[in-house]
């Protein structure tokens, strides 16, 4: 069928106004530059490098932490004599604690260089850990001992997530960041299901959650030393 002269006429205008409104603008830049030897890898020789694996470990392994201590977390406060006002409190204090830590990003983004605050963020949970297990130690600042903990778990999960999303992107790749964050998905859903179950198989009634909560401190060391190994592969290949 042919078409009308008013249709014509209409596609005409159409195209004559596009290509008046797009006069001047820049051409497309081709996605994939020719010099650029890491832009024509592709995701499997990412996936294989030493940057990636590595943050892998930190990603899987921080995340085992920081999920474990949540399921156990009341059980855990009461084994340790704290009054109930206490062992409720906590819990709660962590998830604001948590909110301010996004906030305190803000800060960390304009005054911070990016890669420092990347090493020190993810310490704030072993240092926080280190808090718990020395909270029995001293009966009359345990109290103390654990609010520190709040403080120094709650601000470093918070701000770790955004830690564990921007890593990838910062030291592998940033064209395939959504496949190389996929690719942890498995390892990472492992980690989450298996973590409270390991920490709750390492609960002993003489010992209580001391052995796990030692376990999570020294997982949480290997993390934070594997995305600082990874962050400086990555900046001295650069």
């Amino acid at each position: 069928m042919r078409s009308s002269p008013w249709r014509r006429c209409i596609c005409w205008c159409v195209r004559r106004c596009t290509a008046l409104a797009l006069r001047g603008a820049p051409r497309p830049v081709p996605r994939v530059a020719a010099a650029d030897p890491q832009a024509v890898k592709g995701v499997s020789d990412f996936i294989f490098s030493a940057p990636f694996l590595l943050i892998g470990v930190f990603v899987v392994l921080l995340m085992a932490v920081t999920v474990a201590l949540p399921a156990h977390m009341v059980n855990l406060l009461r084994e340790n004599g704290l009054r109930e006002v206490w062992v409720i409190a906590i819990p709660a204090g962590i998830g604001v604690i948590q909110v301010l830590g996004r906030l305190l990003l803000y800060f960390f983004e304009h005054h911070v260089d990016p890669h420092l605050a990347n090493r020190l963020i993810p310490c704030l949970i072993p240092l926080g850990l280190l808090a718990l297990l020395a909270a029995p130690l001293s009966a009359d600042g345990q109290v103390g001992a654990v609010l520190l903990f709040v403080l120094l778990y709650g601000l470093g999960n918070g701000m770790l997530t955004i830690v564990k999303g921007t890593a990838i992107a910062q030291y592998v790749n940033r064209d395939h960041v959504a496949t190389l964050n996929g690719a942890l998905g498995l390892p990472l859903a492992l980690a989450r299901a298996a973590a409270p179950v390991l920490l709750g198989l390492l609960w002993t009634a003489q010992a209580g959650y001391t052995h796990g909560l030692w376990l999570l401190l020294a997982l949480s060391v290997v993390g934070v030393g594997a995305l600082m190994l990874a962050q400086q592969l990555a900046l001295r290949s650069r």
